[in-house]
């Protein structure tokens, strides 16, 4: 009997302590101004479109997740089935459900995270359909509601792909937005200025191989006056350094090569993101660089950490980069009071 009532008595200690531990720490930190919050899509278990590429993309999500954590505040959203299959995978303060309509945040959120502004998200990222685009827009700006989110919106038509920035006072798009919103150069320019806070803007003729017409597979701002470019062929490659120059003087150009080849696109609409480098996610410590498994990787990683003031974290985007993107693409950004309710939102799931 005394045996038995020990027994009782040790296992209610072992409770009682155990109810009394510490809870582990969080894996986001949102007080560290330092920090941007990078948010990830999770595709949906019923998503048709991406479902023979499903578990690349997650696979891709998940090593890309693990890579930010320690370093910035990352958040998945996703539909409740895959938050069951990602629980086992990343920790449960960064999952969250909130089910987007498509993977690909950059296009359809706001873009400049200091100083949030949400455009039009174009038609040519769902097949030229507008009316597709817009209710993909709208899935993200109902969830924004309901969580609290502030930005400022703009009518104008300018997917996150195609804004490229340096966090404060310059901006890069390609001439698509000119097409898009049906302005002459000048136009676009005193759009751009006083839509963004900005004091620059180039605006770079457009990639022919890209029918989106992003800017994000062509430049990227390294730290705050180093720009890194995709190297073209001759004459695209003199307009668009001549652009470069002319719109930011004073910032210095590293020409990064594109490999040839690779894997064929999944879809031809929008061709393979495979070896562009410069599809990278810049945060105020970190550039998170996509890597594709081949030999010019590393001259690519060389170079950028050379130049760059900021860590370069490569990240291997071999699983998504024949969808069409890579590490900027699949990324929203988030900074301040926005970054802070979503991560709060997770924590408290």
């Amino acid at each position: 009997m005394r045996r038995v009532l020990h027994a009782l008595l040790a296992g209610l200690l072992a409770a009682t302590a155990a109810s009394g531990a510490e809870p582990s720490p969080p894996s986001n930190d949102e007080h560290d101004p330092g920090r941007a919050l990078i948010v990830l899509a999770a595709p949906n278990a019923t998503d048709a479109y991406y479902r023979a590429r499903r578990r690349d993309v997650l696979d891709f999500q998940i090593a890309y997740a693990k890579s930010i954590l320690g370093r910035d505040n990352v958040v998945v959203l996703c539909d409740r089935p895959t938050l069951a299959e990602l629980a086992g995978e990343l920790p449960d303060d960064v999952l969250l459900v909130g089910p987007m309509r498509d993977v690909w945040m950059r296009d359809f959120t706001p873009v400049l995270p200091a100083r949030p502004v949400l455009f039009r998200y174009s038609a040519a990222a769902q097949a030229g359909k507008q009316l597709e685009a817009d209710w993909v827009q709208a899935g993200f700006t109902r969830y924004a509601k309901s969580t609290g989110l502030e930005f400022r919106r703009s009518p104008y038509v300018l997917d996150g792909g195609n804004l490229v920035d340096d966090g404060d006072a310059r901006a890069i798009v390609t001439d698509r937005f000119l097409a898009d919103n049906g302005l002459d150069k000048p136009q676009a320019v005193a759009v751009l200025r006083e839509a963004l806070g900005v004091d620059s803007v180039a605006i770079l003729p457009a990639d022919p191989e890209d029918r989106l017409g992003h800017a994000d597979g062509m430049v990227a701002f390294i730290a705050k006056n180093v720009l890194a470019a995709t190297r073209h062929d001759e004459p695209f490659r003199s307009a668009v350094l001549g652009e470069l120059r002319a719109a930011f003087p004073d910032v210095e150009i590293v020409e990064i090569e594109f490999p040839a080849g690779g894997p064929p696109a999944v879809d031809a609409a929008f061709g393979s993101a495979h070896g562009l480098y410069v599809n990278a996610v810049v945060t105020a410590r970190h550039v998170y660089l996509p890597t594709f498994g081949i030999p010019e990787d590393a001259a690519a990683l060389e170079l950028l950490r050379a130049r760059s003031d900021r860590e370069i974290v490569p990240v291997d985007a071999r699983p998504v980069a024949d969808l069409g993107g890579s590490v900027r693409c699949l990324s929203g950004q988030f900074q301040g009071e926005n970054a802070r309710k979503l991560i709060e939102a997770a924590r408290a799931r």
